[in-house]
């Protein structure tokens, strides 16, 4: 069978399906797909992931792998020569400017050889099947090559929404390729290792900020590889380190997902923000290896295209058996009034991408340009031809899409229709291809684009025989040592955990304080609270205060709802769930699944501030649900430890604020001074316990007790200072015996002690309405945990470089 009637057979299956089973297969996948989140990948939503899948026959496999096969072997040779000999220049086969004028050559790199003399690591090659049933490519991408992961997630999500077919068709399974490019990046580790300088293999990614990011997790992830960022590497003594708790470990490869300007701002992008200072001096001394090799980026212009045949056979001594859509160079006169005789048949592309902005432009339909644009395309041609280049439109077969549509959706038909309906949609294939020293392997599937930009298929490649059921998990058979060893922690990640400790802490304290407030401005007698105003100005922002005497409820919701308030709710959500994407490769799936929804509830329907208590209630349920899976998934390593230290310290320092606005001034009547008390403890998670110690009489040295001096309430500031001390006991480098404290034990102790020794009666007592002493106290004790929180930062979190040590700059090394 060929793939359309492999697809119509697929088709077939699932139109036996009622609607309601096949939408029940649809959630299926989409739930898979929620759980991973990768929607910002590619710039399209992951709910456009089609549920049928793109099928390829076994011949039609057999044609495509070996095309894919030797475009990744061709790129790669060209690549050796680009920055080696410049074989194809010197004997006149390719043009000049085809390389001194392309902006992705890098010179800085010219003849340095890649460990193993592997340039293309990993490449992908789109590909388009035509209506007459052959194939063409219509790009190649060999710098960072995207999709690798959503490739996966769409066919983890497919092959479990429809599983029974998923076997009867005995489809490939992508194991076999990750484990062949885990073992291509092995290889080089094992090149840099046999000289002596080792360490680690990891995946270099862009910040959280890349839409490239999620992906680069899930990547990290299946290969069981660290993901490292910019502030994770060091360059010293010309080797590339990764920051951990216990130092800096030395990396022997890098597989980088940033693209070629991004990786070391000294000599390439200044503004890049990426990379690593010095990186390029580290691999000219090769002393570590990069895959893909920097300056791959220079393989991607469409320039190349019209001489890929005669590189071919030139380099490879081979006809390219996976031919391009026809391309023309416009510099080439003849070919430049080809073009401009029928204008309307061809794509027109820039031959290179801009020198300033690094971004491709987008290519240009002649036929869809409005008449303007059409001549203003012309004259740009007509000015610089050897700027451009022409693709010859093409009409592509069209594959089976489900899309549902408002109509279906409607239909109330009890689930008896004739199942799902499909319509026809263009389509590309992207293919993956892994080169190592022994072979070049293409992944049997790959990610199906909808022509429409607007959606993703999975890819099956279909098996003559039985498929075996290989995984990336270590063999039955195979004897692991059994470890409780932490790892070695990344710097980056120890302080996101960090933060988000802190962040997980605010976000608490802040809906209970908004809470408090929004129950007593829903009581229809709140003009009769005396106790509002002094909560209101404890848990608002300076800019929500002047807010206040207009319209309280409205000052609520500025603080609880708008995003640019910078001292509001809203941005101490956001950055939890962007500190869980950030720490994707660390955590448990359902762990990141509650972060990643952090305090994405309903919003308030209505006005006023009794629309806002379902949300509030939404949010500390999250933040009950984060306690707890992490309690229950997280190892008591560093991980753990990390991210209890945020809480604890930003847990301790929001209560002891909490107590310094309510209670270092004494209202001057007994009612206001009750109900502020009643406050306190409602909003310090307190008031359960007050009442079943006392009973209902409310003093202000029981509460003080409670909240600041009490180590069994786990919401005391003492609680809290034990926890850290307990915590810091096994932190690295911080084990020592009683007779040496660290600087980090004595400031801890010498807290906790004044907590436990604080004299309660004196602390409550008034002078003109003022309770000095506690004020002392608590300012002092405010003080001295943001002061624990800059010594574990600048203990753990921060690596910066110190006199006398040694770094590389881009010609000679230099001691500062």
């Amino acid at each position: 069978m060929n793939c359309v009637e492999d697809e119509d057979f697929f088709i077939n299956s699932i139109s036996a399906m009622s609607k309601v089973e096949f939408e029940h297969r649809c959630r299926r996948l989409h739930n898979v797909l929620d759980e991973n989140d990768l929607s910002s990948s590619m710039g399209c939503s992951h709910k456009g992931t089609d549920p049928i899948p793109l099928v390829i026959s076994t011949d039609e496999w057999k044609t495509i792998e070996a095309g894919v096969a030797q475009r990744a072997r061709l790129f790669n040779a060209l690549a050796n020569d680009i920055y080696g000999e410049q074989h194809l220049w010197k004997v006149g086969k390719l043009p000049a400017a085809l390389l001194f004028a392309n902006p992705d050559f890098l010179q800085v790199v010219w003849k340095v050889r890649p460990a193993g003399g592997i340039f293309v690591n990993l490449a992908s090659t789109d590909v388009v099947r035509l209506k007459d049933g052959s194939f063409v490519a219509v790009g190649d991408h060999l710098q960072v090559p995207e999709g690798l992961g959503r490739a996966l997630e769409n066919r983890i999500g497919v092959s479990r929404a429809f599983p029974e077919l998923f076997r009867s068709m005995r489809t490939e399974r992508l194991a076999v390729f990750f484990k062949k490019l885990m073992d291509g990046l092995d290889d080089m580790h094992k090149d840099i290792r046999e000289r002596g300088e080792s360490d680690k293999v990891v995946l270099l990614a862009s910040g959280p900020e890349n839409p490239r990011r999620a992906e680069d997790a899930v990547i990290a992830r299946y290969l069981g590889i660290p993901l490292v960022e910019n502030d994770d590497l060091a360059i010293r003594h010309m080797q590339v380190y990764m920051k951990t708790l216990m130092g800096l470990k030395k990396i022997g490869t890098i597989f980088r997902r940033v693209e070629d300007g991004m990786c070391d701002p000294l000599e390439l992008r200044i503004d890049s923000g990426e990379g690593a200072v010095g990186l390029i001096s580290t691999v000219r001394a090769g002393n570590v290896a990069i895959a893909n090799f920097l300056g791959t980026g220079v393989l991607e212009s469409p320039m190349f295209k019209p001489f890929l045949p005669e590189i071919c056979r030139e380099l490879l001594g081979e006809e390219l058996l996976l031919r391009d859509v026809e391309t023309l160079w416009l510099g080439n006169g003849a070919d430049a009034e080809r073009v401009l005789a029928e204008p309307e048949k061809w794509i027109f592309r820039k031959a290179f991408r801009d020198a300033e902005s690094f971004k491709e432009a987008e290519p240009k339909a002649y036929a869809s340009m409005t008449t303007t644009a059409q001549l203003a395309m012309l004259q740009a041609v007509e000015e610089s031809p050897e700027q451009w280049v022409a693709e010859k439109s093409i009409e592509s077969a069209t594959v089976y899409a489900y899309r549902e549509t408002p109509e279906n959706a409607a239909r109330d038909d009890g689930g008896k229709s004739n199942g799902p309906e499909f319509s026809s949609v263009a389509a590309r294939m992207r293919f993956f291809a892994v080169n190592t020293k022994k072979e070049t392997t293409v992944m049997p599937g790959g990610l199906g684009i909808l022509g429409d930009g607007l959606g993703e298929k999975d890819i099956w490649v279909l098996s003559e025989n039985p498929v075996a059921n290989f995984s990336l998990l270590a063999p039955a058979g195979q004897t692991i040592t059994p470890s409780r060893a932490s790892g070695n922690l990344p710097s980056r990640a120890a302080e996101n955990l960090f933060r988000l400790g802190r962040a997980l802490s605010a976000s608490n304290m802040m809906a209970r304080i908004a809470r408090g407030i929004a129950v007593r401005l829903s009581d229809e007698s709140w003009m009769e609270m005396p106790e509002l105003p002094w909560i209101l100005k404890a848990g608002l922002s300076d800019d929500s205060q002047s807010r206040l005497a207009q319209d309280p409820e409205n000052a609520l919701r500025y603080f609880v709802l708008r995003k640019d308030n910078k001292d509001g709710m809203q941005c101490v959500l956001t950055e939890i769930r962007d500190l869980g994407m950030q720490l994707r490769d660390r955590i448990s799936e359902d762990l990141w699944l509650y972060l990643n929804g952090f305090g994405i509830a309903e919003m308030p329907a209505g006005p006023g501030a009794a629309a806002l208590l379902p949300y509030l209630k939404a949010v500390l349920s999250d933040s009950a649900a984060v306690a707890g899976l992490a309690a229950d998934s997280m190892t008591r390593g560093h991980e753990w430890r990390f991210l209890e230290l945020g809480r604890e310290i930003e847990c301790a320092i929001r209560t002891l604020r909490l107590i310094k606005n309510l209670l270092s001034t004494a209202p001057t009547d007994e009612m206001t001074d009750l109900r502020l008390l009643q406050a306190v403890l409602e909003i310090g998670d307190g008031l359960m316990t007050y009442h079943r110690r006392y009973g209902g009489r409310l003093q202000i040295v029981p509460v003080i007790d409670l909240l600041l001096s009490d180590e069994s309430n786990p919401r005391s500031v003492a609680y809290q200072v034990a926890k850290l001390r307990e915590a810091s006991k096994h932190l690295p480098g911080n084990n020592q015996s009683e007779a040496t404290f660290s600087p980090l034990d004595r400031e801890l102790m010498r807290v906790l002690a004044e907590l436990r020794l604080a004299n309660i009666e004196q602390l409550a007592k008034t002078e003109n309405n003022n309770r000095e002493n506690l004020e002392k106290l608590l300012d002092e004790q405010i003080n001295s945990i943001e002061r624990i929180a800059e010594i574990v930062t600048r203990l753990y979190l921060s690596h910066a470089p110190r006199a006398g040590v040694i770094h590389a700059t881009t010609t000679e090394m230099s001691e500062v």
